[in-house]
């Protein structure tokens, strides 16, 4: 995911965690204008993740986009329009 991000056409300032621990480490420091989760574990696993992110962190006003495979660059470009 960060090369993709490092690709785009923008200049993209990225973050990339490895975990949901991680990512809430991350978020107890700086928030970010938006979140890509690119998962691969069942759905039930990283829903009850997110549900978790948005009660205990507050975070509704920040978007989280989630993918199960790598989106396509113009995916991404679009996401940041």
């Amino acid at each position: 995911m960060k090369q993709l991000l490092q690709h785009l056409p923008v200049p993209v300032e990225a973050d990339c965690v490895e975990n949901f621990q991680q990512l809430l480490d991350h978020l107890d420091k700086r928030l970010p204008e938006f979140i890509i989760v690119y998962v691969n574990i069942p759905v039930k696993s990283y829903i009850d993740y997110l549900k978790s992110l948005r009660v205990n962190n507050g975070i509704d006003e920040i978007p989280v986009y989630v993918f199960t495979e790598l989106p396509e660059k113009q995916t991404l470009i679009d996401l940041m329009n």
